[in-house]
């Protein structure tokens, strides 16, 4: 059976789908990102909740989806103060009159990454609404600000790197060929603007993903003509992965969801460290010795370079120069101890090589808030979509086994 529900809160409209059974007990997905609405497809995790008895809430947080949605046709919504709206704690708020509205007295909550960002603030403001909480890659730091979180995935981004070039030595060979020919030749995406060099090495993401070594080797396996030209399925491929046409508002607040976990400015804080690591920086070669793809590390330059990002550029800036951001897990430790009262329990699935959220970081949320963590190497950031029975059925197993 599927239902939805559509509310408004002040101006935004916030939109729920809702799968299974009126009168099961409910499960609230809070989506990764941020930026990104809740899935359509019906992942192995959604048919395994649902096998488990489920009713799945999947809520498109505001700015996406069929909430309100931001992109380049409502260039009255992109404005700091708008965006500065799209954090866990109107998230949060907004997954409470969605609650409310259902009749739900109390529900188990899971959060994919960023969605496990929101769901610590939940734990802090409301733990009472909330039996289960389940993390998949979504532990964040409750002590440490986006400097010391950039460092730490820059160097598990590093790590996965060298083991990158060790199973494919000429696809690293290849990508600093491509840089080489991008400093010195103009190369447009099909989008019509000049490929650059720095551009280029954000396609790194897909190092943190299943399948994403395989994915990269074989997009490096020939990108040049005989006459020394990229050929243009190659800077197709290559645009379609650089390009933020469908998801702006994942690079126009990344960094805010970061903000005020330390006082002051995240001040675009990803590329501020990333020029402070060797290999890293935007203006790093292909001829040092070390020379490095980027990951989802949100940098100025690409509000210049991406045409789908420039209309949100002013608002981007402004964002990172924000300094007066709230604590987003202030009284957690409160929350928690609330959350233990009332029986709840918390679970989550740790990455070992987690470029996104990195484990060491994680496993220090965890034994703060005493969260059951279940670290495992089989899986990269995206288990939860790429394995959702084996991860969620893990999960749910240990907190029924901790009752």
């Amino acid at each position: 059976m599927e239902s939805t529900v559509e509310i408004t809160r002040n101006q935004w409209k916030i939109f729920a789908r809702v799968l299974g059974q009126p009168d099961a007990p409910a499960l609230l997905f809070l989506q990764g990102g941020p930026g990104s609405p809740a899935p359509r497809e019906r992942f192995e995790w959604i048919q395994e909740a649902l096998r488990r008895g489920y009713r799945v809430v999947l809520l498109d947080q505001r700015g996406t989806g069929r909430s309100t949605r931001i992109d380049a046709a409502t260039p009255e919504l992109i404005t700091a103060d708008t965006l500065a709206q799209l954090r866990a704690p109107e998230i949060i708020k907004d997954a409470e009159a969605i609650r409310e509205e259902l009749g739900i007295t109390r529900w188990d909550v899971l959060g994919q990454s960023f969605g496990g960002f929101c769901l610590l603030h939940y734990l802090a403001v409301a733990p009472e609404r909330i039996g289960v909480a389940v993390f998949t890659g979504g532990l964040a730091s409750i002590s440490e600000g986006p400097d010391a979180v950039y460092e730490a995935t820059f160097d598990k981004l590093r790590t996965r790197h060298r083991a990158f070039n060790l199973a494919f030595p000429e696809a690293e060979r290849m990508i600093r060929e491509v840089c080489r020919h991008l400093a010195a030749t103009e190369e447009t995406l099909p989008t019509g603007e000049r490929l650059s060099p720095r551009r280029f090495r954000t396609i790194g993401i897909a190092l943190g993903q299943e399948g994403g070594f395989a994915s990269l080797a074989n997009l490096l396996e020939a990108p040049f003509h005989p006459n020394g030209r990229l050929r243009t399925d190659f800077l197709a491929a290559v645009g379609q992965r650089v390009s933020f046409a469908a998801n702006p508002l994942y690079a126009a607040i990344h960094e805010s969801i970061y903000g005020g976990t330390v006082a002051g400015a995240t001040d675009w804080s990803a590329e501020r460290v990333s020029r402070a690591i060797a290999g890293f920086g935007p203006d790093a070669t292909p001829d040092d010795d070390e020379f490095y793809l980027t990951g989802e590390h949100i940098f100025g330059f690409q509000f210049d370079e991406d045409p789908a990002l420039r209309p949100f550029k002013d608002a981007a800036h402004a964002l990172a120069l924000k300094d007066d951001w709230p604590n987003q897990y202030a009284g957690i430790v409160d929350g928690v101890a609330a959350h233990d009262a009332a029986g709840g329990k918390r679970v989550a699935a740790v990455y070992t090589d987690d470029i996104y959220v990195p484990r060491e970081l994680s496993l220090e949320t965890a034994r703060a808030l005493g969260v059951d963590a279940w670290e495992t190497a089989r899986y990269q950031h995206d288990g939860l979509r790429k394995h959702g029975a084996a991860v969620l059925g893990q999960l749910l197993e240990r907190a029924a086994g901790a009752q």
